[in-house]
């Protein structure tokens, strides 16, 4: 009790610490997954760390480059060789062979290119020096190369590098979102309407629904769209026996089956944000608006409407950022043509192993949502700057 006199500030100081220390362990968890998969991307792993005498060599000496590649093959047991033929084999097909036969017979070949293109006519070629030069350090951007289909040329200026097909995914991944959000939104906003102001019975049933769709797995609610909308599915069944069409429509493994899909496992995240919002507007406005000569529509747009839109930045901003990493939905509802980043990431993390690139297609897509969150909160700062002018 006297210490506690003396010293005031320590229960304060306690406190302080109590409160923030969750805080901080919360952001270091998060933040320290990120900075691995940023390091990850960026990092040459063992190719990088094996060309030590490679990257030290004169450039313009071809004949201390080819023996210092021989060198440093020498240098490396079967395991460093396997890696680095595998990830040079990423850059160019054929050079795993052609890196893996040379380390082999490294102690027969001559230390100088002759000897180089007189095993293996391919080390002529200076496409392979270029790959080598890329990857002689530690560091490497090649996965960011390949996602993007861009890099810097001699001049300096960005330009075609090869295929861009990911960057190609990563347009596809952003306009399925948006799509998602939209229809989110528009089938989201009249249920949260009637949750908020519908009679009691009406809003419970309603927020029932919702909440058992919200409780049930994302896979059983992706596998039952699948049922639905196949060929032989119910959905076809009771149009063809309604008369509706003459044959079964293809309305699964499309665009359309994963938006459809999609949006149901989404529409919880987008109508709780709203209903929120909703119940926290007084129902005597509108009455005053009426009153005051307003009509029902005008009531809506001009008083309503405007107070709930706080709710629907939040719940489709939820559900674009969500979208943006579905990987379950899309794969089995959706076609070729309609898989998003993810299922690229999760096909370099299990079939080819290739961590780093998947890393890089990872930085992409939160590169992408930073951006667009810095969009989003530079908007609402000019439009909170015109209404305090106004």
């Amino acid at each position: 009790m006297s210490a506690t006199i003396r010293n005031p500030n320590a229960g304060r100081l306690a406190a302080v610490i109590l409160l923030v220390l969750p805080l901080a362990v919360y952001t270091l968890l998060y933040l320290v997954p990120i900075g691995s998969m940023i390091s990850l991307s960026l990092d040459n792993g063992e190719l990088g760390r094996s060309l030590r005498h490679f990257s030290a060599s004169d450039a313009a000496d071809p004949d201390a480059r080819a023996a210092a590649l021989l060198a440093d093959m020498k240098a490396m047991n079967g395991r460093q060789q396997a890696e680095s033929a595998r990830a040079l084999n990423q850059e160019m097909p054929g050079f795993r062979s052609l890196f893996i036969n040379t380390a082999r017979k490294a102690d027969e070949i001559a230390p100088a290119m002759s000897g180089l293109t007189g095993f293996d006519k391919r080390w002529a070629d200076p496409r392979y020096w270029e790959i080598l030069d890329h990857n002689a350090g530690t560091l490497t951007s090649r996965h960011f190369r390949r996602a993007t289909g861009l890099d810097f040329n001699e001049e300096g200026r960005l330009g075609p590098y090869g295929d861009d097909i990911y960057l190609q995914v990563m347009i596809r991944t952003l306009v399925i979102a948006v799509q998602v959000t939209m229809v989110t939104l528009v089938i989201g906003y009249p249920l949260a309407y009637a949750v908020a102001n519908g009679s009691r019975g009406f809003s419970n049933f309603v927020l029932i629904s919702i909440l058992l769709s919200f409780w049930t797995s994302i896979l059983v609610r992706t596998t039952a769209w699948v049922i639905l909308l196949q060929t032989s599915g119910l959905v076809n069944t009771a149009l063809l026996a309604l008369g509706v069409i003459d044959e079964p429509l293809q309305l699964i493994f499309n665009r359309f089956g994963t938006i459809v899909s999609m949006t149901h496992v989404l529409l919880p995240f987008a109508i709780i944000p709203m209903m929120n919002v909703m119940l926290t507007i007084p129902k005597s406005q509108a009455d005053a608006s009426r009153v005051l000569g307003a009509g029902p529509f005008e009531t809506f747009v001009r008083v309503y409407f405007p107070q709930t839109l706080r709710g629907v930045m939040v719940g489709g901003s939820t559900v674009f950022i969500l979208a943006l990493g579905f990987y379950i939905t899309p794969a089995l509802t959706g076609g070729p043509s309609d898989q998003m980043l993810s299922y690229y990431i999760a096909d370099f993390v299990k079939k080819t192993l290739n961590w780093g690139m998947a890393a890089a297609l990872s930085v992409m897509l939160l590169a992408a949502v930073l951006v667009l969150v810095g969009m989003a909160g530079a908007l609402n700062w000019v439009t909170s700057r015109r209404r305090e002018v106004a």
